[in-house]
C-alpha cells in the first residue's frame, strides 16, 4: 500500500551534540537544587561522553498526504486513519504528515543493560540518560533538515511532533508506521507489543504546514 507517500529518506551516521542539561534533567538533577563539585561535574561530563560514543545514531521520515480530517481523526490515501483527537489538533493546520523514526542503536541498549545488571548501575543511570537525549536530538536533526527543505516550499513542520503511545494516540501505530518506513533498514524490530527493538528508537509524527 502506498499511502500517499510523497518522498521518504534514509540517513545514517546522524552527527547531534544532546542538550548536556537535558541530560542531566533525565538523571533526576535540579539545577537549583542538585549541588555539584567540578571534580564530580568532570567524572560525570567524562561519563556522558563515554556513553555518545556508544551511540550509532539513525533516522528516517516520510512525508505522506492527508486525504482527509476531522476532530479526532486524520486519514492518509483513504487506507489509513489515525484515531486521536491529539493528532486531530495537531494537524488542523496541515495537509501533510510526517512520519519518523530514530534510534541510538543497538550497542548503547545493550551497555545500558549490562552496566545495570552487572556493572556500575550509577554509569547505567548515566548511559540511559544520555541515551534517551540522543534519540531526541536525532529526531531535532531531521525535523531541522526537514524544515530546510520545506522553506523552499513555503512550508514549515508543526512546532511539536507526536509519538504513538502518547497521549489517545495507541501505541498499536507503531506497527504500521514500522512497515510504511521499513524500519528493519535502521536495524529495528517491533515486539508482540509494538515496542521498538533496541530501546532508546522513537516513532514520531508531526505535521507540514502552508506559511
Amino acid at each position: 500500500m502506498n499511502y500517499g507517500i510523497k518522498a521518504q529518506q534514509l540517513f545514517e551516521n546522524i552527527q547531534v551534540a544532546p542538550d548536556i542539561e537535558g541530560i542531566y534533567r533525565r538523571m533526576g538533577f535540579n539545577k537549583k537544587l542538585t549541588q555539584l563539585t567540578a571534580k564530580d561535574a568532570e567524572k560525570i561530563n567524562n561519563k556522558i561522553e563515554q556513553g555518545l560514543s556508544y551511540c550509532h545514531n539513525k533516522g528516517v521520515f516520510g512525508r505522506f498526504e492527508i486525504n482527509e480530517k476531522d476532530f479526532d481523526f486524520v486519514k492518509i490515501n483513504n487506507d489509513l486513519i489515525f484515531k486521536s483527537k491529539g493528532i486531530a489538533k495537531l494537524l488542523a493546520a496541515s495537509d501533510e504528515i510526517v512520519l519518523m523514526a530514530a534510534t541510538s542503536g543497538a550497542e548503547v541498549a545493550k551497555k545500558i543493560f549490562d552496566e545495570v545488571q552487572n556493572g556500575d548501575i550509577t554509569f547505567g543511570v548515566i548511559l540511559d540518560a544520555v541515551a534517551s537525549q540522543n534519540t531526541d536530538a536525532i529526531l531535532d536533526w531531521m525535523m531541522g533538515f526537514l524544515n530546510k527543505v520545506l522553506t523552499r516550499e513555503g512550508k514549515r513542520l508543526t512546532k511539536h511532533r507526536y509519538s504513538p503511545g502518547y497521549g489517545d494516540l495507541n501505541l498499536e501505530y507503531q506497527k504500521v508506521i514500522y512497515q510504511l518506513l521499513n524500519l528493519e533498514r535502521l536495524d529495528l524490530k517491533l515486539t508482540e507489543k509494538y515496542m521498538l527493538v533496541p530501546e532508546k528508537s522513537v516513532i514520531a509524527l508531526a505535521g507540514i504546514e502552508r506559511i
